[in-house]
């Protein structure tokens, strides 16, 4: 969402920002020169108990509403990020009482078995009410992926399908890279949907019996016994090898300096639909660092993607895939350049390519809106 507001600002709108979080930043870094920001403290408090915190989590929305109504004068596009059953249910209304277009950014579609609860918990249960919902009322929709295009195209949504946007800070330049040991990361906020990631990761190198002096394995957002919890005790000998080393939560700075300083980043998904749906913006955020990628294809990483140039694509997202490339990388010479990768990126993935698309696209809702409020 930082991407699209980054957009919208290049192209001379008006921004004015609603935010969930309770005194968080609300970008990658920092707040956005220019725009406006409100918190409103939708998301729960940590120290709530976890009924207050999981009722919070399915009904929030309502200081956004109530922070709109109060806008004067009142907005002429509602641009909402994710499709959040609480907050559709608050806005669908309000947008079609005051005659404003409600435009989603769609960025995802959790897959059931990951949310809380599971598959037939009250999550799962509003996720699948929201993204039909959304379909049928919202006035524009725009998306991440071509699954999503098709998802909403097939209600004849206006649509517009834009990759992540991203402006990250200048860092100190990043360490000179030796052949030996080859540095592979992941760096996330892991979940359930990249524990096949990170049980490959670990994995790998009794898979290779290689050691530290031939293999590094950096693995940011996880802790070694939060990996543990996550990834079973079966891992528990793989996790504490000497190649591994989980560095848990570290600044985003830090954290793009170990990427930086990554011969790889490395990321694997079946193929599910969550892994359909969304556009992992790890992806972007290791080619704007000028750091390959080594990944099976997924969503739309085919039309960004280009093996042996900017990335070593894994023929599927099992263990003896990954196993069978790093074997391959590891015979041949380093020859990416690293460089070129991170100005392709920031051109690819930059917000000035789309404003002027993006804010064609509002303007596009907007003059549906107001026709159909005439009809």
């Amino acid at each position: 969402m930082a991407g699209i507001i980054h957009a919208l600002n290049g192209a001379g709108d008006r921004v004015s920002v609603g935010s969930a979080g309770r005194g968080h930043a609300l970008t990658q870094d920092h707040d956005i020169p220019g725009t406006s920001v409100t918190r409103l403290a939708e998301v729960p408090d940590p120290s709530w108990p976890k009924v207050q915190r999981i009722w919070r989590g399915l009904t929030w929305g309502a200081a956004t509403r109530a922070w709109i109504q109060e806008m004067d004068p009142a907005p002429d596009v509602i641009l909402t990020y994710g499709t959040s059953l609480g907050y559709l249910m608050r806005l669908i209304p309000l947008a079609r009482r005051r005659r404003i277009p409600l435009v989603i950014d769609a960025v995802e579609w959790y897959q059931s078995s990951h949310l809380p609860g599971g598959r037939l918990g009250p999550f799962a249960a509003a996720n699948a009410v929201s993204m039909r919902l959304a379909a049928f009322r919202a006035d524009g929709v725009i998306v991440i992926s071509r699954f999503l295009e098709q998802h909403f195209n097939r209600n004849r949504l206006p649509t517009l399908r834009v990759p992540p946007l991203f402006t990250l800070p200048r860092d100190a330049d990043s360490p000179a890279l030796r052949d030996r040991p080859m540095r592979l990361c992941y760096v996330g906020s892991p979940g359930r949907k990249d524990q096949q990631s990170l049980r490959n990761l670990v994995r790998l190198p009794g898979e290779l019996a290689l050691d530290a002096t031939q293999l590094s394995i950096k693995i940011v957002g996880l802790s070694n016994s939060a990996a543990k919890t996550l990834l079973g005790a079966d891992l528990a000998d793989s996790i504490d090898n000497e190649c591994v080393e989980f560095l848990g939560r570290l600044p985003s700075g830090e954290a793009r300096r170990i990427i930086a300083g990554s011969h790889f980043s490395v990321l694997q998904r079946r193929e599910q639909r969550y892994a359909q749906a969304g556009f992992p913006s790890k992806v972007p955020e290791s080619l704007l660092l000028g750091t390959p990628v080594m990944a099976n294809i997924t969503s739309d990483l085919a039309d960004f993607l280009v093996d042996r140039s900017n990335a070593r694509v894994v023929p599927s997202a099992e263990l003896p895939s990954l196993v069978r490339t790093v074997s391959e990388v590891l015979r041949e010479p380093y020859s990416f350049d690293r460089g070129s990768i991170a100005r392709e990126a920031s051109e690819k993935f930059s917000p000035e390519r789309y404003a002027g698309s993006i804010h064609d696209f509002l303007i596009r809702c907007l003059a549906q809106r107001e026709a159909s409020g005439r009809s």
